[in-house]
């Protein structure tokens, strides 16, 4: 029997022992687990409900706020206002109530920034764990009109990203590796690094763009990176894309994290940033949103027939299906000190 890696399951695997295996089918359901496709859909009569599911794993604190942004995240990226939220909050053995309580105000936090109701959920202090590991379900709703998915991008679209790959990554590794990085990094990165989690969100800049462009297909790249989610947007959109490296916004701070411990920003978990495929002639309106809202923004390639094509300082790379994670790897690799 084949092992799984540590992140994503393959998605040979999902295709084969996940996907058939999805209960009693509804005709309500619009959409469901697909590569790619991070919530599902709902006719719910007049609108479409959208539905997501994520846990987090890597961090060992901020938990709660984590849990709230990615999950509102994979509902925004529809084109659908986060509306209410259930928590499963499981704490290590021999965690104490100031715990429970830093990870519920975290949550609280969050949800009241983005105008969310938690209604509901599960506490528990198990076994196993070391850190706490909080699992969020997201429900949002949509003009059917409106709805986007990640399977929606058409060659020629060009290719968005906001804020900078890896930044989700870069703040949980300044704060689990710390001690480690700073001689390496710098105490004054390091910190600015840690505040990378104050741009989890893609909730404004998601719905924004919506309302005003033609956007053909949004995703939010978490595990895998901002390489990681144009290979998911492809496998959905059953396209290809071209992107250049030198057009992909690396922080210094993630770009100094990342060469201290080895791994690669473009393929670090990357909530926070938004990647949209709009068609080419709303660009402008894209730009001006974006501007408009604050939002570092880039065109990092378009959308193609076939092909997932990086074009880096060494050339163009075809890369192929895997997602690679690089979080687990730099969480315990040596730091390197040049």
């Amino acid at each position: 029997m084949r092992v799984l890696p540590v992140g994503k399951v393959p998605v040979d695997v999902l295709e084969k022992v996940v996907f058939p295996r999805v209960g009693a089918r509804s005709e309500r359901v619009i959409l469901g687990p697909a590569v790619g496709e991070d919530a599902a859909v709902i006719d719910a009569g007049d609108k479409f409900l959208v539905v997501s599911s994520d846990p987090i794993t890597g961090a060992s604190r901020d938990v709660g706020w984590y849990a709230v942004h990615v999950n509102a995240n994979d509902v925004a990226v529809r084109g659908a206002r986060p509306l209410f939220l259930t928590l499963t909050v499981l704490l290590p053995r021999g965690a104490n109530e100031e715990l429970l309580e830093e990870v519920i105000k975290g949550a609280d936090s969050a949800a009241r920034e983005l105008g969310v109701s938690i209604v509901g959920g599960h506490t528990e202090v198990t076994p196993f764990l070391d850190h706490p590991v909080v699992c969020g379900t997201m429900i949002g709703e949509v003009e059917k009109e409106k709805l986007v998915t990640t399977g929606g991008a058409k060659p020629g679209n060009l290719i968005v990203a906001t804020k900078h790959a890896g930044l989700e990554g870069a703040s949980i590794l300044a704060w689990e590796r710390y001690g480690e990085l700073v001689d390496v990094v710098g105490k004054e990165a390091l910190d600015r690094a840690k505040r990378f989690s104050e741009e989890l969100s893609v909730a404004r800049e998601a719905l924004a763009l919506n309302e005003k462009c033609r956007v053909m297909a949004m995703h939010d790249p978490t595990e895998g990176g901002v390489i990681g989610g144009l290979i998911e947007l492809a496998i959905a959109s059953k396209a290809g894309f071209c992107v250049e490296v030198k057009n992909i916004p690396v922080s210094e701070e993630t770009r100094k994290i990342c060469e201290a411990l080895s791994v690669n920003p473009l393929r670090l978990i990357s909530s926070g940033v938004l990647l949209a495929a709009i068609e080419r002639e709303d660009v402008e309106v894209a730009a001006e949103v974006l501007n408009g809202l604050g939002v570092r923004w880039s065109i990092i390639g378009e959308v193609t027939e076939r092909g997932k094509i990086v074009i880096g300082e060494q050339g163009a790379v075809e890369v192929g299906g895997e997602i690679v994670e690089e979080l687990w790897e730099a969480l315990r690799r040596p730091v390197v000190r040049r």
